[in-house]
């Protein structure tokens, strides 16, 4: 690690070790408050050394936890000796000894599988994969079948380490980012990196191939890298699920311990006999025609708790707890719970089938996608129309009448202002349709004839308010996989 990474590490020690809750800034706060169940005693932070994962442990009374630390750009995340990885690989996971050859001949990268080879022989992965490309369709087969364990081991556990990480910090002590270790392990295994071999969303490649064969680098060949590319942006997109979740969990508890009666006002019932119970499970959407998340984030039960339960639970429930004591849904009770100072979630994403579903026809989809700003991205718009399965023709014959001119071309530069008129026409009827249809609304907004009771979400808890829920004002977009020719079409809050 840096100097940098280190002083980063000290600053955060400093920031915390014998410090009260209230002593730290907000942003510590919000680490210490995602990490531990009781924070009111001294807080003692000390630095792990060595080859310990775990950067910081930090510890308030009997609870202790351990944390990876990461800042600015580098994602270097482990290196380690191909010889060893290779001896840890057969150990451990019975690999061949043509797979382990292969691997060995794509880090030296000069056709040996020791680093003997000349340096004139030398290549750059790009070029090994073109030359080996059963090699290379081995080695990621392999890694796929044992991602999971891989990731832990890079990540979490380490190689030599006597302390892992529970929890992965990014930032500083002023600004900062808190992900269970568990949550990040899970989201880098259902994510892939586009590099030659990847273990899910680490790139895995030779830490210094040494091309030119510079003296200074010829230390470094023969070692394996793991990075994790865009490591910033992603650990804000774990931690914002992560966040979420969190503020399930809060609301279901807040309503479980029946200290804000004026919830229990709104929503018409008796205290007594019912409970809040957070949806835990994906549910059968109508219009997806597949199990998916359904808009109510928790819902209402009726029956009998104990007591003692609750308050062993925190006053958390859910689906198991409601099956545990044979509790009765209430029909219309589902919530959708937004984080407190969330503004830019998704109302809902269309994919193209959905939308023909529920509009009758994927042409406003294909128009309110089509590129108009770069000329260089117009050519894009073969594959715009073949994602929504609209023709040329369907789609210029459509257009033209509502133009009331030709329209002849989707990749033309002479089409860019009339592709421009196209978009911002059939994004405004699209809303127009959903605000004008109440069956279309209500099916998007609050998932009523799409999910059986009680996973629609007639109730909304937004901004610490709890209300009826209805169509907010929004805005039409379209999904964020657009130019990787993943096409959908997005509502969210305006």
């Amino acid at each position: 690690m840096k100097n940098s990474g280190f002083k980063n590490e000290k600053d955060l020690l400093n920031a915390l070790h014998e410090k009260k809750y209230i002593q730290i800034n907000s942003n510590l706060q919000k680490l210490i408050a995602q990490s531990f169940k009781n924070y009111s005693g001294i807080i003692l932070c000390k630095q792990e050394a060595g080859t310990n994962k775990s950067d910081l442990l930090i510890s308030i009374g009997e609870e202790s936890h351990t944390y990876s630390v990461k800042k600015g750009s580098g994602n270097s995340i482990h290196q380690e000796p191909i010889d060893e990885f290779i001896d840890y690989l057969t150990k451990e996971y019975k690999l061949a000894q043509k797979t382990a050859k292969n691997l060995q001949r794509f880090i030296w990268a000069d056709g040996t599988i020791d680093g003997t080879g000349n340096i004139e022989n030398r290549i750059s992965s790009k070029k090994f994969k073109k030359r080996n490309p059963k090699a290379i369709k081995e080695i990621q087969n392999f890694f796929d079948g044992i991602k999971k364990p891989l990731l832990r081991r890079f990540l979490v556990n380490g190689v030599h380490s006597h302390s892992s990480a529970e929890f992965i910090y990014y930032g500083t002590p002023k600004k900062g980012i808190v992900c269970k270790s568990e949550d990040v392990l899970t989201w880098l295994a259902t994510h892939d990196s586009k590099a030659t071999l990847h273990i899910g969303k680490l790139s895995f490649q030779a830490w210094n191939r040494n091309l030119k064969g510079k003296r200074k680098a010829e230390k470094k060949r023969g070692v394996i890298q793991l990075k994790w590319g865009g490591l910033k942006k992603d650990i804000k997109k774990i931690a914002k699920i992560n966040l979420g979740k969190l503020q399930e969990i809060d609301f279901v508890k807040e309503l479980n311990k029946k200290e804000r009666l004026e919830y229990w006002t709104t929503l018409g019932l008796d205290l007594r006999v019912h409970h809040a119970i957070r949806v835990k499970y994906t549910k059968f959407g109508k219009l997806q025609h597949k199990k998916v998340w359904a808009k109510a984030d928790a819902f209402i039960a009726k029956g009998f708790v104990p007591k003692a339960y609750l308050d062993e639970k925190d006053f958390f429930l859910n689906e198991d707890d409601m099956k545990k004591f044979n509790l009765t849904a209430v029909e219309e009770s589902g919530i959708s719970i937004k984080q407190v100072d969330s503004h830019s979630y998704q109302i809902v994403k269309m994919s193209p089938s959905s939308f023909e579903k529920l509009f009758g026809s994927n042409i406003l989809a294909a128009g309110a996608s089509v590129y108009y700003k770069k000329k260089k991205h117009l050519l894009r718009n073969k594959s715009v129309l073949e994602g929504w399965d609209i023709t040329e023709e369907e789609f210029f014959n459509y257009y033209s009448n509502i133009m009331n001119k030709k329209v002849g071309s989707v990749v033309n530069p002479n089409c860019q202002k009339c592709l421009k008129k196209i978009k911002r026409y059939a994004k405004k009827e699209i809303h127009k349709k959903v605000k004008e249809s109440p069956y279309i609304s209500k099916l998007l907004f609050m998932g009523i004839e799409n999910f059986e009771e009680p996973f629609t979400a007639p109730w909304l808890y937004e901004g610490e308010v709890f209300r009826k829920n209805s169509v907010m004002p929004f805005s039409v977009t379209t999904g964020s996989g657009r130019s990787r020719g993943s096409f959908s079409i997005v509502l969210k809050p305006k």
